[in-house]
């Protein structure tokens, strides 16, 4: 019975994925393994992980014994050990919510819990996040550039995806940043990318599995916060000497602008006053620049991208 549970989900699984949709206003949900209705967000990868080992069903190998929300997790193999040279991977899709929490960063947000059990360091757990279905990955556990722009930010310990956790462990991070960076508009998808990797080394432990997922996309106050948001328009862009910083809103403030190398160093800053500013960047290297401006008074700030050729 136990078996035929876990196949009958997968069927589920299968079927439904195939006919993914979905309405503007679902970015707002739990996903605990256990109500199929949701089962539609969820992908496996068997397109370039042809034998991928994520299953969902009730756990019943020598760790993991048990969802953290009963009966059912997604989770390496219900029942096997996780085998050598694998790489498995499973997506979970969101389209950007009209209720704000991207275009007025405020709160979009993934949590829920993961319990590990693997060989420390050499197999191990990732999560990613595409702000552009899938063309763009961020490693939210080892990233070093966006974190810096504070595009994100871990309300709890960062995952440790490796070694053993020793029961069910937290997670929470915020995401809203990505939106003005990226520039994500309601009804663009974005996408979740949770993988295991194991390398050559037979350890027979139990992998990974996630319980009590957590989604949210929205903003309070809409209004006050699209008053408040800078308003700018920054061209030429490429430009290979100048460009002009154009601020319709909040005319009487103070700004802070800092220009950033792909390093995450600051390779430019600017404190000025006016609404219309040209910079000089003739003594840049090419390449691809974040630039972050603040305004000192409200402490709205606006990210974006600057290309010089």
């Amino acid at each position: 019975m136990k078996i035929m549970k876990t196949q009958i989900l997968f069927l589920f699984l299968f079927i439904t994925v195939v006919s993914f949709s979905q309405s503007s206003y679902d970015n707002n949900y739990n996903l605990s393994f256990d109500d199929t209705s949701v089962f539609f967000k969820i992908q496996k990868d068997t397109i370039h992980h042809l034998h991928n080992i994520w299953q969902i069903g009730k756990p019943n190998k020598q760790i993991f014994l048990n969802a953290y929300s009963a009966p059912n997790v997604i989770v390496t193999d219900t029942v096997n050990a996780y085998p050598i040279n694998d790489t498995s991977v499973f997506v979970i899709k969101n389209i950007s919510d009209c209720l704000g929490g991207f275009q007025w960063p405020h709160t979009v947000i993934l949590s829920g819990k993961y319990y590990v059990n693997s060989d420390t360091l050499n197999d191990y757990g990732t999560i990613e996040f595409s702000p552009d279905n899938g063309n763009t990955w961020i490693n939210l556990i080892t990233d070093t550039i966006y974190s810096m722009y504070h595009l994100y930010e871990w309300n709890t310990q960062k995952p440790v995806l490796t070694g053993n956790s020793n029961g069910w462990v937290d997670f929470y991070v915020w995401v809203a940043g990505f939106g003005p960076f990226f520039n994500i508009q309601p009804g663009d998808t974005v996408q979740y990318r949770f993988s295991f990797i194991s390398d050559s080394i037979q350890t027979n432990k139990d992998g990974l599995m996630y319980d009590n997922f957590h989604f949210e996309d929205w903003a309070e106050f809409i209004e006050k916060h699209m008053v408040d948001e800078i308003e700018l328009k920054l061209y030429p862009n490429p430009t290979n000497a100048y460009f002009t910083i154009e601020i319709f809103n909040n005319v009487n403030s103070n700004y802070n602008f800092d220009l950033y190398d792909q390093d995450g160093q600051i390779v430019l800053r600017k404190e000025f006053h006016q609404v219309n500013i040209t910079i000089d960047i003739k003594s840049l290297k090419n390449g691809i620049y974040v630039y972050k401006l603040i305004d000192l008074e409200s402490d709205c700030t606006s990210y974006g991208k600057i290309i010089k050729e």
